[in-house]
C-alpha cells in the first residue's frame, strides 16, 4: 500500500511544482502599464509641485482683514485652511494617470482606480457644488453679465479716478485685493514662478470674490489640474488637496518616505504681511517705504531661505526693483512668459539628480526581485533532484 501512496502522489507534487513555477510574478502597482511607466520617467518625475498655503482666518481676523467672510461667501474656508501631509511621490502617480474628459477626473495610485465626477470632486473637497460660476480664460477679459472691467479694476485698486481697464500690477492693489490674489495663485490657481503677475482670470476672480459671486471652485480644480498636466514642464497643482482625494479612495499611504509636511512659510499670516512690506501700527495696516536696497537685502534673505529647502520663500511676490511702465505692458507679458521658462529650466536642474537616483533606485528593486526569482527557482529544481 505504502508504494502505491508513493506512486498516487509523485504526480500530485509534480503537477503543483509546475503551477508554482508557472505563478505570475508580483507586479508593481504604482503604475497601471509600462506606457505609464516611461511617462512617469520622461514628463512627470521632474516636475515641480505646488503644495499650497493655509489661510490663518484667525490671525486676519483679529488684525481687521475680514477674508473669512469673503470667502465663508464662497463656502471656501475649510478648502483654504486645510493641514494635512502631502505624499509627494503619490502626487506624481496622480498626475502620470490623470485624465479629465466632460468634467470628470480619472486617474490611478497604488493599484486603486480613481473617478471623479463634477458633484464628485466638490464633496470630496467639501465646496459647493450647485448655482455657481464656470468661466475659464486667460487671454481676454471675462465676458460675464454685470462684470466690468474698469470697475472691476477700480475697485480692486480702491481708485475711482482711473480711466482705462488695464491689467494693474500687484503694487497697485489694495490690501485686500492683494491677499486675495496671492491666494489665487497658491490655493484656487496654483502656480510656480513668478507670482506678481495678474490674469485676466485672477482679475475676474479677485472682482467675483470681492462682490460676493459665487464660483464653482470644484470645476476649476479639475481643468486647472488639466492644463497644468498637458503644459510641458508645468508645476503640479493642489498637492494638498490630492490627499485628501487619496484619503477618500482609501488609497494605501503607509510606508510613502517622500512626504511634505507645512512649513512656517506655507502659512499666510504675520510672515506673508512682512513680506508684502506692510506693518501694523494703531490698529492699522501701513505701508512701508522700501528702498531699492532694502528689497534686495530681502531678496537676498529669500535666496538664503530657499538654500535651507523654503524653496516657497523666494517666490513670495515681491515688487521688482524694475517694472515696466503701463506703454510697455506686451513686454511686461513676455518678460513673465520668460521668466516662468527660466524657472521651469531651473527647476529641472535641480529635480534631475532626484530623479535619476529614483530611476536606479527602481532599477535596483527589479534586479532584486529577478535575483529572488531566479534563487527560488533554482530552489525548486534542487528539490526535484534537477
Amino acid at each position: 500500500m505504502a508504494p502505491k501512496k508513493s506512486v498516487s502522489e509523485g504526480p500530485r507534487k509534480r503537477l503543483k511544482s509546475k503551477a508554482q513555477r508557472e505563478e505570475t510574478p508580483s507586479i508593481d502597482k504604482s503604475f497601471r502599464s509600462s506606457d505609464h511607466s516611461v511617462r512617469f520617467l520622461k514628463e512627470i518625475s521632474h516636475r515641480t509641485e505646488v503644495f499650497g498655503k493655509i489661510v490663518d482666518f484667525h490671525y486676519f481676523d483679529n488684525h481687521h482683514i475680514h477674508l473669512k467672510e469673503l470667502f465663508e461667501a464662497q463656502g471656501w474656508v475649510n478648502f483654504l485652511s486645510l493641514r494635512q501631509t502631502q505624499y509627494t511621490t503619490l502626487v506624481k502617480h496622480f498626475y502620470t494617470h490623470f485624465k479629465y474628459q466632460y468634467n470628470k477626473i480619472t486617474s490611478y495610485v497604488n493599484g486603486k482606480s480613481i473617478s471623479l465626477s463634477h458633484s464628485d470632486l466638490a464633496s470630496v473637497l467639501q465646496v459647493p457644488c450647485s448655482g455657481t460660476i464656470q468661466r475659464y480664460t486667460t487671454n481676454s477679459w471675462m465676458q460675464f453679465e454685470g462684470y466690468n472691467p474698469l470697475e472691476s479694476i477700480r475697485q480692486m485698486c480702491g481708485n475711482p479716478s482711473i480711466e482705462v481697464p488695464v491689467r494693474p500690477k500687484i503694487s497697485e492693489l489694495t490690501l485686500e485685493s492683494r491677499l486675495i490674489h496671492h491666494i489665487i495663485t497658491h490655493n484656487i490657481l496654483p502656480r510656480s514662478g513668478s507670482y506678481e503677475y495678474i490674469s485676466y482670470l485672477d482679475a475676474f476672480i479677485i472682482w467675483c470674490i470681492l462682490n460676493k459671486v459665487k464660483l464653482d471652485l470644484a470645476f476649476y480644480v479639475g481643468w486647472h489640474m488639466d492644463t497644468c498636466v498637458k503644459k510641458k514642464n508645468g508645476a503640479l497643482p493642489y498637492g494638498l488637496h490630492i490627499t485628501t482625494i487619496l484619503n477618500h479612495f482609501k488609497v494605501n499611504v503607509s510606508g510613502e518616505k517622500e512626504t511634505r509636511n507645512a512649513i512656517p512659510t506655507d502659512f499666510y499670516g504675520e510672515t506673508t504681511m512682512k513680506q508684502m512690506k506692510y506693518e501694523f501700527n494703531n490698529n492699522t495696516w501701513v505701508k512701508k517705504d522700501a528702498h531699492v536696497v532694502e528689497e534686495m537685502d530681502e531678496e537676498a534673505q529669500m535666496a538664503e531661505a530657499d538654500a535651507q529647502g523654503n524653496e516657497e520663500a523666494r517666490q513670495e511676490d515681491q515688487e521688482p526693483p524694475t517694472a515696466p511702465s503701463s506703454s510697455s505692458r506686451v513686454n511686461e507679458d513676455n518678460f513673465q512668459l520668460m521668466f516662468g521658462r527660466l524657472d521651469s529650466l531651473a527647476t529641472s536642474f535641480e529635480n534631475f539628480s532626484s530623479m535619476v537616483t529614483q530611476t536606479f533606485s527602481t532599477y535596483n528593486e527589479n534586479f532584486a526581485s529577478l535575483a529572488q526569482s531566479m534563487e527560488e527557482i533554482n530552489e525548486r529544481l534542487r528539490n526535484h533532484g534537477m
